[in-house]
C-alpha cells in the first residue's frame, strides 16, 4: 500500500466558501466524500492510503499575527514522522502567505517552500529510510473580486497579484530541488463567494488533477 500525505491549508481541510464569514466548525466543512483527498482516495482505491493533513490558515514557513501555530515548517516533520513510511508528500500551501497581514513578496513565499523541501529531504520519512517523493502544488487562484468579500479582512488586490506569481516561483524551487511540480491554479480558481476557497466542483477537479500526478509519480 502506498501512503500519500496531503499537506495543505483550508482548501485541503475542506472549508466551504460562503458569502458571510462562517465559524470554523464541522458544519462549515465539506464531507469527506466531497473534499479532494476523500475523492482522491475513492479514485485510487485500496492500494493507496490518503492522509489528509489540512489546517486552516496554514502558511509555508511563516508565523501569522492573527493565529498561532500556523507555520507548516513547524509541523511537517511531526506529521511525516507519525505517518512514516510515506511514499509521496503533496504540499499545497502559499495562499495564506499572500495575506496583507503577513506581507511577504512571492519569492520569499517560495523560500518557505524551499525550507519545507529541505526539512523533508534526508530525514528518512520514506520507505526503508529513503526520502519520500515530493510534489509541490501551486495553490488554486484567489478570485479577482476578493476585496468585495469578507476575505478582505486579510486579503486584498496585492494578495491576488502575489498569488498569480507563485506558480513561476514554485516551479523554480521544485526544479532546483529536483522534486515534482504542478500548477493547480492553471485549472482551478476559488469560488466567488469568498474568493479563497474551492467549491465542490473545484475539489472534484483537484482530485482529478492529483490522480494524474500520482499515477505519473508512483504508478
Amino acid at each position: 500500500m502506498k501512503t500519500i500525505v496531503c499537506f495543505g491549508d483550508s482548501n485541503t481541510w475542506g472549508y466551504m466558501p460562503k458569502k458571510e464569514e462562517p465559524f470554523v466548525t464541522a458544519a462549515n466543512r465539506f464531507p469527506w466524500n466531497v473534499r479532494w483527498p476523500g475523492v482522491l482516495q475513492e479514485k485510487l482505491g485500496p492500494a493507496y492510503r490518503i492522509v489528509e493533513e489540512g489546517l486552516n490558515g496554514r502558511t509555508t514557513a511563516f508565523e501569522c499575527p492573527m493565529e498561532e501555530n500556523r507555520s507548516g515548517l513547524q509541523e511537517i516533520g511531526i506529521c511525516l514522522e507519525i505517518q512514516t513510511p510515506v511514499d509521496l508528500v503533496i504540499i499545497m500551501l502559499g495562499t495564506n502567505d499572500t495575506k496583507f497581514t503577513i506581507n511577504l513578496p512571492p519569492y520569499v513565499i517560495a523560500h518557505g517552500i524551499d525550507r519545507l523541501i529541505r526539512k523533508i529531504k534526508g530525514a528518512g520519512y520514506g520507505p526503508d529510510g529513503a526520502d519520500p517523493e515530493i510534489l509541490i502544488a501551486a495553490p488554486p487562484h484567489l478570485g479577482e473580486t476578493i476585496e468585495e468579500t469578507w476575505s478582505c479582512t486579510e486579503f486584498d488586490r496585492t494578495s491576488v497579484a502575489k498569488d498569480r506569481e507563485l506558480a513561476g516561483c514554485y516551479k523554480e524551487s521544485a526544479t532546483r530541488a529536483g522534486v515534482h511540480y504542478v500548477d493547480t491554479g492553471a485549472l482551478i480558481t476559488a469560488d466567488p463567494a469568498d474568493c479563497v476557497h474551492m467549491n465542490e466542483e473545484g475539489h472534484a477537479r483537484m482530485a482529478d488533477l492529483m490522480y494524474g500526478e500520482i499515477k505519473s509519480i508512483l504508478g
